[in-house]
């Protein structure tokens, strides 16, 4: 059969992408309620209701489907804070986008674990936090840029100061271990990133 027949409306290519997707929102779950021991080829298909041979023909390995849902939760991340209204002024479109991270793990706890906890515990997500953050620092960066935001050659250790401050920040307040309202959560975090960056030494 070419993958351009339609099986109940769907190429093979369509049902091949829809299986994936079905794939990855399960592996999410499991990611961000039990962490990447939780991510098993079986755990998946189980949950997902498929033959093991379709986990095969989307991924290699359960170490390709976890870092796939990390980048899916880091991309929704993205899309979530490129809606944020932003203020006029710096260091209100700083606070205005490190509310929106905050409402993001809020809305779903599980984002947080996948983003923030397990890339500290598994040596796969540690690695590939380390490639993509540049690139994710860089975007977040471009949306409060000024005149006085941080060289290209710079962005790379802003993003490794800066995401290991706020991780810990976000962390233990998570944990219990920093009891902060919402809003000393915002200032703190605020503070972490002027003083990192510097892109507000003007308005400070």
């Amino acid at each position: 059969m070419s993958s351009g027949k339609l099986w109940r409306g769907q190429t093979l290519e369509d049902r091949s992408t829809d299986r994936r997707e079905q794939m990855l929102a399960v592996a999410e779950t499991l990611l961000g309620t039990g962490g990447t021991a939780a991510v098993t080829m079986r755990a998946v298909v189980r949950e997902a209701n498929l033959s093991p041979r379709y986990f095969y023909e989307s991924f290699s390995s359960t170490e390709e489907l976890v870092t796939a849902v990390y980048d899916r939760v880091t991309r929704q991340l993205l899309d979530w804070i490129s809606g944020i209204e932003r203020p006029a002024d710096r260091r209100g479109r700083v606070r205005a986008l490190l509310e929106g991270f905050r409402e993001f793990f809020d809305d779903e706890p599980g984002r947080a674990r996948i983003l923030l906890r397990e890339p500290l515990a598994d040596d796969v997500l540690r690695a590939h936090r380390a490639a993509t953050v540049p690139g994710v620092v860089q975007a977040v960066l471009g949306m409060v840029a000024d005149e006085n935001s941080p060289a290209p050659e710079r962005v790379a250790v802003i993003s490794s100061a800066l995401t290991g401050a706020l991780v810990a920040l976000y962390l233990d307040h998570i944990d219990g271990r920093l009891a902060l309202t919402p809003e000393q959560l915002s200032d703190a975090a605020v503070d972490l990133v002027f003083a990192v960056t510097r892109i507000g030494a003007a308005d400070a």
